[in-house]
């Protein structure tokens, strides 16, 4: 119930291919990513779900810091890494 705020966002398809696109190979009931094999501290991102729930950890993560990814290995741009800020920012 918390997190529909998130997911109710305009912003939130745009988000959501982001978190799958640069996150869920790792973050994923079945990571994708060669030598994960359970999500890294069990945060499953492949989910609309998922994506509310870590909401804030998402923004502060690879939002306001570039803790994640790690080594920026996924490649996500600062102009995905605002679009994380202002979602989480307008709907919280």
């Amino acid at each position: 119930a918390a997190g529909e705020v998130f997911v109710a966002s305009t912003h939130f398809p745009a988000v959501r291919d982001t978190v799958l696109g640069r996150c869920s190979m790792c973050h994923a009931a079945e990571p994708g990513y060669d030598g994960i094999h359970i999500a890294p501290k069990n945060v499953k991102l492949d989910t609309d779900a998922g994506i509310a729930e870590h909401a804030r950890e998402i923004y502060l993560q690879a939002g306001r810091s570039h803790a994640m990814p790690p080594g920026n290995v996924s490649g996500i741009t600062e102009d995905e890494r605002r679009l994380i800020v202002t979602w989480f920012e307008e709907a919280r």
